[in-house]
C-alpha cells in the first residue's frame, strides 16, 4: 500500500524530510494567510458552483504561472451576426482547397479546439495544410433568445457555410461538429446538403435515450423546460454548470488538490489553468433552441427516429449522402458511446467510418493522447477526401460582389 507521503507527492527520504517537504509545498501553495479558506468561503457565500475565479489567483501566485491566452493560433474574424463570430485560422502552407468549418456546442466556448500551443486540434490541422474556420457563438442576448432551429440551420449556419466558402475560395467544405454541435451539423447536413463535401462528428449525441444521467435528469417528470425558458429567456450559465457539477461533484474540488501537489510542474499547472478557465467559461444557451433540443431530443428522442421537425421540414439522417466520420470517446460520460454508435446505420452515406479512442469527452481535443493517436487519423481521413489546393480559386466560389 503506498505511503501517505508518496500518495501526496512528497519527496522520498526519512520521515522528517518528507513531512518538511509536505509542509513546504503546502505553505508555498496556500500561503500563511488562509487565502484558500477565505476564497472558498467567498465562493460558497456567492453561491458559485465553479471555484475557478476564486482559486485561480492563488495558484498563479504560488506557481508563478499566469493564465494562458485564449485561442493562441493566429486567427481573425471574417463575419459576424449578432453575438456570433466566424473565425478563420489560415494555414501557414495551404495544401487543400476544401476548408474545415468547426461547429462547437452552444454550452461552452469553441476554444477547447484551440487549447494550447502543441495541444490544439485547430493548430494541428492548419499545420497539416487545411484552411480552418470556427464558429464562436458568443454570449447569447435578446437577439438570440427567440432564434429557432429553423433560424439556426436555415439562416445562421447556412450563412456561416457560405462565408467560409467565399473567403476560402472553395465550392465545398468539411463540416466538423463537436458534441451538441455535431447534432446541429447532422441536422444541417440532412436539410441543407449543398456545399458539404464531408461531415465529421465528434462525441456527438444521436440516440438520446442512451445519455445516462443526463437523459434521466431531463425527462419531463423531472425537468420542466418550458418553465425554465419562459422564466429566463436564454438559459443562464449557472443552470448549465449545475448539471455538470451534479454529475461529478467530488472531482470539481479534488482536482484542485492535484494541482496543489504538483504546483512546481509548470506544464501541468499551465494545462490545469487553461482547462479550468475553459470549464468556467460557460455561455447562456439561446432559449428557444434549448427548449426544442431538450423536448425533441432528450425527452422524446425524435432525432434518431427521423421525426424532429425543423420549420416545415423533418430531419432525416438518411438524406446525408456525403462521406462521414464518426469519432467516439470510449470513456465519455457526457455523450456516452451508445449515443453515437447508431449513426452509421442511420445515414445514407456509403463512405461512413467510425473511430474509437480510449479517452473522455474532452480528451478527443485536449489530451496528451490526442496529438499522437486521434488527430493524425482525423487529418488523414480529411486529406483523402479533400480537393487539392491550387493557386487559382474555384470558379464557383468567385466573388460575385454579392453577400452570401
Amino acid at each position: 500500500m503506498p505511503s501517505f507521503s508518496s500518495r501526496f507527492g512528497v519527496p522520498g527520504g526519512d520521515a522528517t524530510s518528507r513531512w518538511h517537504g509536505l509542509g513546504s509545498t503546502l505553505r508555498t501553495t496556500l500561503g500563511t494567510s488562509g487565502s484558500v479558506a477565505r476564497e472558498v468561503a467567498s465562493a460558497l457565500r456567492d453561491g458559485s458552483i465553479n471555484p475557478y475565479p476564486y482559486l485561480r489567483p492563488i495558484i498563479e501566485h504560488a506557481s508563478g504561472i499566469s493564465e494562458p491566452p485564449i485561442s493562441p493560433t493566429p486567427h481573425h474574424v471574417v463575419w459576424t451576426r449578432g453575438a456570433l463570430r466566424l473565425l478563420r485560422y489560415p494555414s501557414p502552407k495551404r495544401r487543400y482547397r476544401t476548408p474545415i468549418l468547426f461547429v462547437y456546442s452552444m454550452i461552452n466556448r469553441w476554444y477547447i479546439l484551440d487549447f494550447l500551443p502543441g495541444k490544439s486540434l485547430i493548430e494541428y490541422l492548419t499545420r497539416a495544410g487545411f484552411d480552418v474556420y470556427a464558429i464562436d457563438w458568443g454570449l447569447a442576448g435578446a437577439a438570440e433568445q427567440h432564434m429557432t432551429w429553423a433560424d439556426l440551420l436555415g439562416t445562421t449556419l447556412r450563412q456561416a457555410v457560405r462565408w467560409t466558402l467565399r473567403v476560402s475560395g472553395a465550392d465545398s467544405l468539411s463540416l466538423y461538429g463537436y458534441c451538441m454541435g455535431g447534432t446541429v451539423s447532422l441536422a444541417y447536413a440532412s436539410l441543407v446538403p449543398q456545399g458539404l463535401r464531408n461531415v465529421v462528428v465528434q462525441a456527438t449525441p444521436v440516440d438520446f435515450s442512451q445519455g445516462g444521467v443526463y437523459t434521466l435528469w431531463t425527462q419531463e417528470q423531472h425537468f420542466n423546460v418550458d418553465s425554465l425558458v419562459d422564466a429566463y429567456g436564454n438559459v443562464p450559465t449557472q443552470v448549465l454548470e449545475s448539471g455538470f457539477f451534479a454529475a461529478a461533484p467530488v472531482q470539481r474540488f479534488t482536482r484542485w488538490l492535484d494541482v496543489c501537489r504538483r504546483i512546481h510542474d509548470r506544464e501541468f499547472v499551465t494545462t490545469f489553468l487553461a482547462m479550468e478557465r475553459w470549464g468556467a467559461d460557460s455561455v447562456p444557451f439561446p432559449g428557444e433552441v434549448y427548449r426544442k433540443y431538450i423536448k425533441d431530443c432528450y425527452q422524446h428522442n425524435l432525432f434518431c427516429q427521423n421525426r424532429m421537425e425543423v420549420g416545415t421540414d423533418v430531419v432525416d439522417l438518411g438524406r446525408i449522402r456525403c462521406p462521414l466520420l464518426n469519432l467516439i470517446a470510449e470513456h465519455d460520460t457526457i455523450a456516452p458511446p451508445p449515443m453515437s454508435e447508431p449513426l452509421p446505420r442511420l445515414v445514407g452515406s456509403r463512405d461512413c467510418q467510425t473511430l474509437r479512442f480510449p479517452v473522455g469527452h474532452i480528451g478527443l481535443s485536449a489530451s496528451s493522447k490526442a496529438p499522437k493517436q486521434v488527430w493524425p487519423q482525423v487529418a488523414a481521413w480529411l486529406a483523402e477526401r479533400a480537393a487539392p489546393y491550387t493557386s487559382e480559386p474555384d470558379a464557383s466560389a468567385a466573388d460575385t460582389g454579392q453577400s452570401p
